[in-house]
């Protein structure tokens, strides 16, 4: 008697959240935070899980055309035939700490429109969907990874006071939830305010942020652990060069980087 009740109440249980699923969608039905479009229901269920925001397919095909080969610890196009696990002509030379790079596309185009749309402090499902759009895309990678903490690259204390958004925190959430891992917001820190990176050279960049970042509370909770460092952005891999240095003399065992794109050599 006592089975069948509890099946009677699970059965019970998932009518009602299918009816609130199907009635807040009759009521708000998703939209594009990109074009505003309707976006297909079906679309935004993943084993069971409801993915909210995301983009409508025509977006979503421009921000993240079909795969084409990358290498694998920059994460910028290369040749069809090129193996890169150790990586390419532009990153071989490059005393690079994190392992690899996982990302959505490259900067350019709607997707680079989408990044700089998606700094707004009023535009948050902007970042929240190209998140979303990352782990439906490279789900099978940053599931391989066996993530321990999903970490952002900071900013300044002082940055907050200006731009509540910080995208690179928005997308790193998203993921962390996605891959049901912690997400250790306040666990990297920037300890100096730094000149703006777009201006500098690649040297200056390295002088720039070197020794800016900090873990001062977490080394218990990094060390011997896998970490995905997030950004929104990845330049010349400078930033993310020196936090991950910077979580690995900390103890972490690992740090691979996840970012919705990727600026080719061609453009810093």
């Amino acid at each position: 008697m006592e089975t069948g009740s509890l099946t009677r109440q699970q059965k019970l249980r998932t009518l009602c959240r299918d009816f609130c699923r199907s009635a807040y969608r009759f009521v708000f039905p998703p939209a594009c935070p990109l074009c505003h479009d309707e976006v297909d229901a079906a679309s935004r269920e993943v084993d069971g899980r409801l993915v909210t925001p995301v983009l409508c397919e025509g977006c979503s095909a421009e921000v993240n055309p079909p795969l084409g080969n990358r290498c694998m610890r920059c994460g910028i196009p290369i040749g069809p035939f090129i193996r890169s696990e150790e990586g390419c002509s532009t990153c071989r030379n490059l005393s690079y700490r994190f392992d690899r790079v996982i990302r959505l596309g490259i900067y350019d185009g709607l997707l680079r429109d989408a990044c700089i749309r998606g700094k707004s402090s009023h535009t948050q499902p902007i970042s929240a969907a190209l998140a979303n759009l990352l782990w439906l895309s490279e789900r099978e990678n940053l599931e391989a990874v066996r993530l321990d903490l999903v970490v952002p690259v900071p900013r300044f204390w002082t940055r907050r006071l200006t731009q509540s958004h910080h995208q690179a925190e928005t997308i790193s959430r998203v993921l962390a939830q996605r891959l049901l891992v912690p997400h250790a917001r306040t666990l990297l820190h920037k300890t100096r305010l730094t000149p703006d990176q777009s201006e500098l050279t690649a040297s200056q960049r390295r002088k720039n942020l070197r020794g800016a970042f900090a873990v001062w509370f977490g080394h218990r909770q990094i060390s011997g652990k896998t970490i995905l460092l997030v950004d929104d952005i990845l330049t010349t891999g400078t930033t993310a060069n020196e936090c991950a240095k910077t979580l690995l003399k900390a103890g972490a065992k690992r740090v691979v980087v996840a970012t919705i794109a990727v600026v080719p050599p061609y453009r810093h």
